[in-house]
Order: structure tokens, then sequence, then C-alpha cells
């Protein structure tokens, strides 16, 4: 995996990994046997709407899974994994890699976490392992949104290294058409 080289006309090689661990964690793949487990954050008002998930049903689930998701990851739109505890095999939550742009040597990280999961570090060392996987790949910049309020979301990406930039006006879109003002945080290669 190499960085861009706008000198020599050449795009970032940077593709998302097919699965990541960290300690008893494995965020890999989502797959069709794991639309049952992570359906219910779709609908929850405390998850999918903080994480970006559209309202699905299951059936949507999968066939967006099967149909729109393989060339979302082939351009670099979409990449979304599930978190893993190896030794339970339960899902805990799920991280999104997105918005690569392989001119500018950057890509979006995204998480949410079931209740269960919580306070256990597993959105904070997750999403450090997905922007050290970013990094050592050709990555330069990795950068997330919160919605303002969000300030567990906030404490994740602090204790990852990122730093606020800013706030992006009415960014995030929650519920269909409300849209919310995000914090922009990133982290560098290198700081």
């Amino acid at each position: 995996m190499s960085r861009s080289d706008p000198a020599g006309a050449q795009l970032s090689t940077y593709a998302f990994p097919t699965q990541l661990r960290v300690d008893e964690l494995l965020v890999r793949y989502t797959r069709e046997d794991d639309i049952d487990a992570i359906a219910p954050a779709f609908h929850d008002p405390a998850i999918g709407p903080e994480a970006g998930l559209p309202p699905f049903d299951k059936e949507t689930l999968r066939t967006a899974l099967r149909e729109q998701l393989p060339g979302m990851i082939e351009r670099g739109l979409l990449s979304p994994y599930v978190i893993v505890d190896t030794q339970s095999d339960e899902i805990l939550g799920g991280l999104t890699l997105h918005h690569l742009d392989p001119m500018r040597d950057s890509v979006e990280v995204g998480y949410w976490l079931f209740v269960s999961a919580r306070g256990r570090g597993v959105a904070t060392r997750t999403v450090q392992t997905a922007v050290e996987h970013a990094f050592a790949n050709g990555i330069y910049r990795v950068e997330a949104h919160v919605r303002i309020g969000n300030l567990a979301s906030e404490r994740v990406l602090e204790r990852a290294g990122f730093r606020s930039e800013g706030v992006k006006a009415r960014f995030l879109r929650r519920g269909g058409d409300e849209r919310h003002d995000a914090t922009l945080f990133a982290r560098l290669a290198d700081d």
C-alpha cells in the first residue's frame, strides 16, 4: 500500500482491511449470518441515529449486504464491520471505514456499540487499531464526525488520539432529513 503521489499522478493504493484483531476483539466484515444480531441497533434510538445507521429491517439489510456493499467497498465508499468478542463469540457493535479519499490519503472512521459492551474500552481499542492499520498502509489522515452533545463518542476519539478541528453545521443526518451539527475530529499519521 502506498500514499498518493500528485506529481506522478498516482492515487493511494489503500484498501479496506478484511479484518483487524486487538486483544480479545476481532473486527471483521459483516456477514449475512450477523444480521439477526445487529438489526436491533438499526432501530435503537440510542444507537442507530447516532451512528448514521438507516432504519433498515432485516431483509433490507440482507439485500444491501449482498447487492450494494460489495461495490461500495470496492469504490472506497463504505466498509462495515462487526466487532466480535472472540472469547464469547458475541457481537459487541460495529465499526466502519468510509469515504476513502485516494487523492488526499484520508479515510473516515465510525463506530457503535451495544449498551452491554460499553465502558470496557472496546470502541477506543478498535478505533485505534483501525487507525494504526490505515497509517501503516499509506493513509495520512483519519477523520470522524460526532454529533454535538455525544460526549461518550467524543471521549472515545480523544482517547484514540484524535483532536477536535471544529464544527460542521448540519452535517450529520439523523432520522431521515433531520440534520445536526457535528464536531470534526482528526488524527494525522505524524501526530
